[in-house]
């Protein structure tokens, strides 16, 4: 589906289910998303598979490394399309062969290439905890998102209500950061 020199983005198959619950699960990645819910099951997972080809407003998609591996998942939730607007967030497996690489970079360019470049969306947010500092660097920093706002106490995560920043990137933002690069490559 979409390709870059570190990751590709692909639709979900059945055959990924064992690592999406190992990965929903994984008590690193569950402390640093906004959402919550109990532990998956692997009946659990298979009943979410099934809904998932009928939800219009989603579309998810699994991240996988260069040798082929799934390393995460992504895609785009409460797709709006009359506004062109989509949320969009990444779960990267938390192996140390995983995170720090670059992965989590390359996925949000591929995906914001996907959404603003194939399906033609005009805007994509996101809300992260404020307690996630890699993936308010790596949106916010490394990627030219922008913090559009802060809802206080908003989650409760871990014995403790935490922030939730909001962040959002424009289409015309992205080609401008697109531009910028390839004049610099030059």
């Amino acid at each position: 589906m979409t390709r870059t020199p570190m990751i590709s983005l692909r639709p979900i198959e059945r055959s990924d289910l064992g690592y999406l619950r190992l990965l929903a699960n994984d008590p690193e990645v569950r402390d640093n998303v906004v959402g919550w819910d109990w532990p998956l099951s692997d009946a659990g997972q298979e009943q979410w598979f099934e809904t998932l080809a009928r939800n219009e407003s989603t579309k998810r998609f699994i991240i996988e490394s260069e040798s082929g591996d799934a390393i995460g998942l992504t895609g785009f939730w409460d797709i709006d399309w009359r506004n062109r607007s989509a949320m969009t967030a990444i779960k990267l497996g938390g192996s140390k062969q995983v995170r720090g690489r670059g992965y989590g970079v390359a996925a949000i360019r591929a995906i914001m290439d996907f959404g603003f470049v194939d399906a033609g969306l005009h805007r994509l947010h996101a809300t992260i905890l404020a307690t996630n500092e890699r993936s308010l660097a790596a949106y916010v920093r490394k990627s030219g998102w922008t913090q559009e706002g802060i809802l206080r106490q908003h989650i409760w995560k871990n014995g403790e209500y935490v922030d939730l920043v909001q962040i959002g990137m424009l289409r015309s933002e992205f080609l401008e950061l697109v531009r910028l690069e390839s004049t610099t490559a030059e």
